[in-house]
């Protein structure tokens, strides 16, 4: 199995094998859990930057699902999702799981359908490349939600954070909020740190939707590739 990311920069994905993320790593510990290996440890991981899909995306002829044109809101995230299959596909390996991050971002007045549509549009973009194996990351508004939950908020009562400032201008972003609870900046080294210590958790967040939607997709996709699920 070959585990292929994209993702906003360093902090969340990261840079390449030598530099991964927080992301990364906490998928390839959901990953781990069904295969009892790490495809980080393996070297079976292949990162694509932002600026790659987009230059692919320049590439790409315009493609809809069933005829019917992506609205422009969501036609970045779908995008995005379509270049990410295409440079998957080209890779020498098989049993691919194909992961696109990417922050959800809107505001504190945006609706849950939005995001919804975000994610929808991400499963859109795979599937008209013909990718059954594609999983989206789509944090509501930001990873930092994600973060808070686990290491200030005790995994407890974290539904409040998907409707929290995205941006991180504002002086109550969520940015500013972790910063505030470090004392010092949410580091790719510093996040990586607080997994590998067992602070952050995935499994021991139940109430975020956004967490939930990628666990879910997840193990589907790791389903329809024969692992067995892990031993309760």
């Amino acid at each position: 199995m070959h585990l292929v990311l994209s993702g906003e920069g360093a902090s969340d994905v990261g840079n390449d094998r030598e530099n991964i993320g927080p992301i990364t790593k906490l998928v390839d510990r959901a990953i781990e859990k069904r295969l009892k290996y790490s495809l980080i440890e393996y070297q079976a991981l292949t990162l694509f930057s932002k600026a790659e899909l987009a230059d692919r995306a320049k590439q790409m002829k315009p493609r809809s699902r069933k005829g019917k044109k992506q609205p422009s809101e969501t036609r970045y995230f779908y995008n995005n999702a379509r270049a990410l299959a295409l440079l998957a596909g080209e890779l020498d390996a098989e049993h691919r799981v194909v992961v696109l991050f990417r922050d959800g971002d809107g505001t504190a007045t945006s609706d849950r359908s939005e995001w919804a549509q975000k994610l929808q549009s991400m499963l859109d973009g795979f599937a008209v490349e013909g990718l059954t194996t594609g999983v989206p990351i789509l944090p509501k508004p930001k990873s930092e939600a994600w973060w808070l939950c686990a290491l200030r908020d005790g995994y407890q009562n974290c539904q409040q954070l998907e409707g929290e400032l995205g941006n991180d201008a504002s002086p109550n972003s969520l940015k500013s909020q972790i910063e505030a609870f470090l004392g010092e900046p949410a580091t790719r080294l510093l996040l990586n740190d607080r997994i590998d210590g067992g602070a952050i958790d995935l499994d021991r967040i139940t109430n975020l939707p956004s967490v939930t939607a990628f666990k879910d997709r997840l193990n589907k996709v790791l389903d329809l590739l024969g692992c067995a699920p892990p031993k309760l």
